[in-house]
């Protein structure tokens, strides 16, 4: 129960953060925070780290999500646990154009290096690599498999999330302060699904078994 009750305290306090964030997009006081992070990762483009980056940013396009999904389903014996992370998937996106649409904030003006349509808070691929890899944490815990395995997984999901997320200010399509708005969002999200995961997976097991 106390670890449950963290799970939603640890939301609410990424809720804030998206909160505050939120705030300063809309009376504009975060550009200057923008403009200087992207100017940090400017100073690395060149041709083979931007193959990388369109490389990696697949990993939080609605094709690589969906990939991600089928294979994680031959991973989780659980039908339960399949539609858990697929209707949780679907969610988000719901969740993240909801937000694009109230919100309304224009993509960067400068030079993108791909193309993306739409508006720009959250930032989408953010969100859906947050989402799908703190998902996949989730159901680590849930195999029985060796510790150092395991702590293997999950640093090579986050480290992932973390390169989307990079990727997406890298490319010029989205603000520094869209994926990090965009990142927690999704964590907040999650952990407030898996923290009604068990009672959703009690009820929906007492209407198979009646």
């Amino acid at each position: 129960m106390e670890k449950n009750i963290t799970s939603l305290v640890l939301a609410g306090i990424f809720i804030l953060f998206f909160l505050i964030i939120l705030y300063f997009v809309i009376f504009k006081k975060i550009e200057q925070f923008d403009n200087w992070f992207y100017n940090k990762i400017a100073k690395k483009i060149n041709h083979t780290n931007t193959k990388r980056m369109k490389f990696i940013t697949f990993f939080g396009s609605m094709m690589g999500i969906s990939v991600g999904i089928i294979i994680s389903i031959f991973f989780i014996d659980s039908q339960f646990d399949q539609s858990f992370l697929f209707w949780g998937m679907v969610g988000e996106v719901i969740l993240n154009n909801c937000l694009k649409f109230l919100i309304k904030r224009l993509r960067p003006s400068i030079n993108p290096i791909v193309k993306e349509k739409g508006y720009s808070f959250p930032s989408g691929h953010t969100m859906a690599a947050t989402t799908f890899f703190s998902f996949i944490i989730f159901f680590i815990h849930h195999f029985l498999l060796s510790s150092f395995f395991k702590t293997l997984l999950v640093i090579s999901c986050i480290i992932m999330i973390i390169l989307v997320l990079l990727s997406r200010v890298y490319l010029g399509v989205h603000y520094a302060s869209d994926v990090l708005a965009g990142l927690c969002c999704s964590i907040a999200y999650v952990l407030i699904l898996t923290y009604f995961y068990p009672s959703i997976k009690n009820y929906f097991t007492n209407i198979v078994m009646f």
